[in-house]
């Protein structure tokens, strides 16, 4: 009797470690690497406003394998206000934490404004487009929260190489 509850047990042990491990490996894999180059869009925000664009992520170099630096391109377009589109290039760094990026953006350049009369002084009145997003476990998607002046939903999504 004994060996026989000693087999029932070990067979219930043998079904929970079949169930438990694909469980605990899957909750302990490593989020995806934001490194690489990304298209973005934000929806509208309440100024009639999108901001979209590509930005080129890559590793900072320092022995951290989750802090990384950037550098994009962002056009603001607008329906409505007196501008219609803003052409900046930013650097940003990034850190990531499990699937979670956070990036911090300094403007570089404002490229051009139209109409181009406010482009005078636009480098004071543009402020830098930060983004808090979240990597999907495919490491092809980011969706998050642009934050600037505004703050508007935002998606990235992994530019592929066209393959001849």
């Amino acid at each position: 009797m004994k060996r026989a509850h000693a087999i029932l047990l070990s067979g219930i042990a043998t079904g929970f470690a079949c169930v438990i491990v694909p469980f605990a490996s899957a909750q302990l894999k490593k989020a995806p690497s934001p490194a690489g180059v990304w298209e973005f869009s934000t929806a509208e925000m309440s100024d009639k406003c999108t901001i979209s664009g590509e930005m080129k992520i890559v590793p900072d170099g320092s022995k951290s394998s989750k802090a990384f630096t950037c550098t994009f391109k962002a056009v603001q377009d607008c329906t409505g206000g007196e501008i219609r589109t803003i052409h900046t290039e930013q650097s940003c760094s990034a850190d990531q934490t499990g699937s979670s990026l956070n990036i911090i953006s300094r403007v570089d350049k404002i490229v051009s404004v139209k109409p181009e009369a406010l482009m005078k002084g636009m480098d004071k009145r543009y402020f830098p487009d930060n983004f808090k997003v979240t990597i999907n476990v495919r490491g092809d998607e980011m969706d998050g929260m642009f934050e600037s002046l505004g703050v508007a939903p935002v998606k990235f999504r992994r530019k592929q190489d066209l393959v001849s």
